[in-house]
């Protein structure tokens, strides 16, 4: 087989195990990629990929084909690597990638600015919770909140996100029994050293904006990250409670972008950027 395409095919089916999963990342649809299988399982004496419970299998010629397509991806990988790390102009494309609640309330006019001082640089930001691969040349620098990030990744760690719990002053006038929680999904165990240990969950909510912005206009408690519930005017800290800190922002690149002026040039921005909000994201600027 000598169509990249194909070896693309290979790797997006096997890691997504299935014609949707594998049509997202292929960013084509459900039909296009199920004939691009079919073809695939036509053209050799055996077919690459089975159909079992637990989705796409691949064949031992499956197997085979993708080991020389991950061969195939790494080495295209380290050759954006190098043509990145081959010039030394501040121009060209950077992929950020960051937390969309980071871009949003941190980093939104700090990135237009960046553009505008430096109209040779392109930048391609992707929002999302996501971690995006280094490895994989899906992005050139990422902001990640972590207290493990990948080891082998070079870049900074600045300081820690800092927690608070909040609401709206009035939604405490409730009754204590009518009193609920807006989460994330996943364990809520840090409720029990909150100040209100005895109420319950009343609404799971995976958007980390969109659970401030619940608190603050309908009620709920909610444990919220101090730089966007400080700037919300309708959340308090409840019964003045101090914020704690939770998880590192971290800045990171891969080794062989490390020296790439523009890569440097806007890591460095960045910690200047987030170094002057330090107070905000730390709870020190509340109401």
């Amino acid at each position: 087989m000598d169509n990249w395409d194909d070896y693309r095919v290979i790797l997006a089916l096997a890691r997504g195990q299935s014609l949707r999963a594998a049509a997202k990342l292929l960013s084509m649809n459900h039909a296009t990629v199920s004939r691009r299988l079919a073809a695939l399982n036509h053209r050799y004496a055996a077919p690459v990929f089975e159909t079992s419970p637990k989705g796409l299998q691949l064949t031992p010629l499956g197997q085979r084909l993708l080991e020389a397509a991950q061969q195939m991806e790494r080495l295209i990988q380290g050759n954006r690597r190098d043509e990145l790390a081959a010039t030394d102009a501040l121009q060209g494309d950077i992929r950020l990638s960051l937390p969309p609640a980071i871009a949003q309330w941190l980093l939104l006019d700090e990135l237009s600015a960046f553009q505008q001082q430096y109209p040779q640089i392109r930048l391609q930001i992707h929002c999302s919770y996501a971690l995006a691969s280094l490895d994989s040349c899906e992005a050139d620098i990422v902001v990640r909140v972590s207290n493990s990030p990948d080891e082998h990744l070079v870049g900074r760690r600045l300081f820690p996100i800092w927690l608070g719990y909040y609401c709206r002053p009035d939604y405490l006038q409730r009754p204590a029994a009518e009193l609920g929680w807006i989460t994330a999904p996943g364990t809520a165990d840090w409720i029990a050293a909150s100040p209100y240990p005895n109420a319950g969950v009343a609404l799971v909510l995976d958007d980390l904006v969109l659970r401030h912005q619940l608190a603050a206009e309908s009620g709920g408690l909610v444990r919220g990250a101090c730089y966007i519930a400080d700037q919300m005017p309708a959340l308090q800290a409840i019964d003045n409670t101090k914020p704690y800190p939770f998880q590192d922002i971290w800045l990171l690149t891969h080794e062989d972008l490390r020296a790439v002026p523009r890569i440097r040039l806007l890591m460095d921005y960045l910690a200047d950027c987030l170094q002057r909000k330090r107070d905000l994201i730390e709870g020190r600027l509340g109401k």
